[in-house]
């Protein structure tokens, strides 16, 4: 028999411009699953193709021209960095 303690931590809230409260349960952060990622693509879909301005606003990029960021299907072989960037790990 188990008790599940994140049901159990409580937050205080706060809302309107601070002046009121509530209290509620901790609540999973979502910020980096794929239902994220999915509502951002579906939002740049609405966007259309917009111009994005890079290298201190002189240089105009198409989003459609824009490289989707992929993983790779292995991570053997590749290389991860450690410490402050000076030192490299081979996977």
């Amino acid at each position: 028999m188990g008790i599940n303690f994140i049901d159990t931590i409580v937050v205080r809230h706060t809302r309107e411009r601070g002046t009121a409260s509530e209290e509620k349960p901790v609540l999973p952060s979502e910020f980096m699953g794929k239902q994220t990622s999915k509502i951002n693509a579906d939002r740049l879909k609405l966007a259309g193709d917009l111009m994005i301005l890079s290298a201190k606003g002189t240089k105009k990029i198409r989003l459609s021209a824009m490289e989707k960021p992929t993983l790779p299907a292995d991570f053997k072989g590749h290389y991860i960095t450690t410490g402050k960037g000076t030192g490299r790990i081979r996977i």
